[in-house]
């Protein structure tokens, strides 16, 4: 090897002028050179082949004795096995890697609303707790970012509910475990099981609309052509979420024999989970919203899909509509669910069917269903438009 003639000089390749095409000029090792076409500018460049495939070494800047022996050593790796240019995966060390690792195996897109999440709330522990490897955090450690968490004031004037606390700690969990379980790491660590004192003691349970509500709200939306008293009109008898609504696209409103919405993921619109795809029959006065809605265009309210502009801001006018309409104290828009649930449970609707209609099913609904299911369904949603509050 040290006695072969060199293939190469400096010298020789400083006097090299390029051509109209590329060309390739072999040294020792399978090492080459390449020089582009003149009108590309005729740059020269080094490239080693190995297993059937190249790799760039960078510009050649009269360093051919260092490529050589550069090459040299890729080779002696190569002969043991080793790919030397094969990229080393990135070192688990602090809880802050995990982050990118859990982003890569769920294939989330870094501007989406799951990895801003995640990555805001693993934030918010290093910042308590310090940028550790998650198995060096004690349960000591965790109690206190908890402890912290529930002192913390919202904009609101008020403590941050135990709810919040427990979807941050549900997060970090997340990003923790399933990194530790796909990248097979061993140690033990302790984001499980974790507690948060008093959990939900502090909720407020959400208020149900009350008949005569619901009475005005039929009366002011039906035939209405503005679009918040329309989403509010889809609400009331289908118990659907108003970003489920507003997420609709014109396709999904059938008008048929027995109208109903087909509810489904879409590109502009997630659904909370796997069991929100469902089919909900269109009675009273979700039915009478949906014939005045305007579907020449592929979607039914573009003007309040995230996707297209920014951050929803639908839920916060549905609920200053409702405030305008009921008065200040008006329940909010997600209370249409509840309230239905109420409404159908009053009217003896099995509870498979209200899980079914509201999307709280552990399975999920036969996308299309079966006319006979669709028609009983509304049969018991058209039962409940007679519902009258009780009075205790």
């Amino acid at each position: 090897m040290a006695n072969r003639k060199a293939v190469l000089t400096d010298r020789y390749i400083q006097s090299i002028k390029p051509e109209e095409k590329e060309k390739f000029y072999s040294d020792y090792d399978s090492l080459y050179l390449r020089v582009g076409p003149s009108s590309e500018g005729g740059g020269k460049t080094w490239r080693f082949r190995y297993n059937k495939t190249s790799k760039s070494l960078g510009k050649y800047d009269a360093n051919l004795a260092e490529v050589r022996e550069e090459v040299r050593e890729y080779r002696k790796k190569l002969a043991k096995g080793i790919d030397p240019f094969k990229k080393k995966k990135k070192k688990l060390e602090f809880a802050s890697d995990f982050v990118e690792a859990y982003a890569n195996l769920k294939k989330l897109d870094k501007e989406s609303a799951e990895y801003k999440k995640v990555d805001r709330d693993v934030t918010c522990f290093i910042t308590s707790q310090g940028d550790r490897a998650p198995h060096e955090y004690g349960k000591a450690d965790i109690n206190e970012f908890i402890s912290e968490r529930l002192e913390v004031i919202t904009k609101k004037g008020t403590p941050l509910k135990t709810g919040a606390v427990r979807r941050e700690l549900n997060s970090i969990s997340a990003v923790f475990n399933f990194v530790y379980e796909e990248h097979e790491i061993d140690h033990f660590h302790r984001f499980r099981k974790l507690k948060v004192p008093n959990e939900n003691e502090d909720r407020k349970e959400r208020e149900d609309f009350t008949s005569d509500q619901l009475n005005i709200l039929r009366e002011i939306v039906a035939g209405s052509d503005n679009i918040r008293e329309q989403i509010i009109g889809l609400l009331i008898d289908t118990g659907m979420r108003s970003s489920e609504a507003v997420g609709l696209a014109s396709g999904d409103i059938k008008l048929g024999k027995i109208p109903h919405i087909v509810l489904h993921r879409n590109p502009l619109r997630r659904l909370k989970t796997k069991n929100s795809q469902r089919i909900i029959p269109l009675v009273g006065s979700s039915l009478s919203a949906a014939r005045c809605l305007d579907r020449s265009n592929e979607w039914l309210f573009p003007k309040y899909l995230k996707t297209l502009n920014g951050k929803s801001s639908a839920n916060t006018a549905v609920n200053k509509r409702l405030r305008r309409i009921l008065g200040p104290s008006s329940p909010t828009s997600h209370s249409f669910r509840h309230t239905l649930k109420t409404r159908l449970r009053n009217f003896e609707c099995p509870g498979y069917m209200q899980d079914e209609l509201g999307g709280w099913s552990k399975n999920i609904s036969d996308m299309y269903g079966t006319p006979t299911d669709i028609k009983n369904k509304a049969e018991y949603i058209e039962k409940s438009l007679d519902w009258v509050t009780e009075i205790l």
